[in-house]
């Protein structure tokens, strides 16, 4: 029986992945993201004109709070969600930050000088978003352009899958022909590096290999050699469909 799991993306591009599963159940996990903007006026070349956020479940919130150490700072209401603000025990003198919405939210660091509640609220307005049970979108209007998305999916037994768009994934496919998969190409990235790439009609997919656990223990089975190339590779040839279709 087919697998399929799929996440509304950050520009409202349906992103979609269908395996031909004989085997176990190995799309057990969430989505998450991260998306990075970039000025649309005046900017220069610099880093400090770009800024991101990383995107997760609602769900998430404690973990990420957890994950931090973090103490509560304040939690208010802002643009149909509500803003949760952190100090961080790590790292130190940080402040983490979410805008939560009923689904999924938006987070991120904020640093000195830059980590006021002010700030966190700029940040957070400086696009329009709109939470849905299928994922986070948002609108930058004419502010900012949307430069970079990824999404990430961890693939129990054999790694994390890394998909982008394939139009702002720019010129990083190979010139040459790639092994054959079921919808794509294959290639690995270099010499002693363990990670695939993969590339369909509107998606490049890069595949970190390694041992993810199931989402829930004592689900699913481990496959014999999990967590090495090889499986990721036996599990890219899988692949029947992966999409980012606007």
């Amino acid at each position: 029986m087919d697998q399929i799991t799929s996440v509304r993306a950050i520009d409202s591009a349906l992103v979609s992945v269908e395996i031909d599963d004989a085997e176990s159940t190995v799309l057990d996990h969430n989505w998450t993201g991260h998306v990075r903007y970039i000025p649309r006026y005046g900017r220069g070349a610099t880093t400090p004109d770009m800024w991101a956020l990383e995107l997760a479940p609602a769900s998430s919130l404690g973990a990420g709070i957890k994950f931090v150490q973090g103490r509560e700072r304040e939690r208010f209401d802002l643009a149909g969600g509500e803003v949760a603000v952190f100090d961080c025990a790590e790292p130190k003198d940080a402040r983490w930050s979410a805008w939560v919405g009923p689904w999924h939210m938006a987070h991120g660091f904020f640093y000195p000088p830059e980590s006021a509640v002010s700030d966190v609220v700029e940040t957070f307005s400086r696009v329009k978003w709109t939470d849905t049970p299928e994922g986070m979108t948002a609108d930058s209007g004419e502010r900012f352009d949307l430069e970079w998305a990824v999404y990430l999916l961890q693939v129990t037994g054999v790694g994390t899958l890394m998909v982008e768009s394939r139009q702002l994934a720019g010129d990083r496919l190979p010139r040459w022909r790639g092994l054959a998969g079921a919808s794509g190409e294959i290639w690995r990235l270099s010499a002693g590096v363990d990670a695939l790439l993969y590339a369909s009609e509107s998606a490049v997919v890069t595949l970190l290999p390694w041992d993810v656990p199931p989402a829930v223990d004592g689900q699913g089975l481990k496959a014999e050699g999990a967590g090495t190339p090889q499986r990721a590779l036996d599990f890219l040839r899988r692949l029947r469909r992966v999409e980012w279709v606007s």
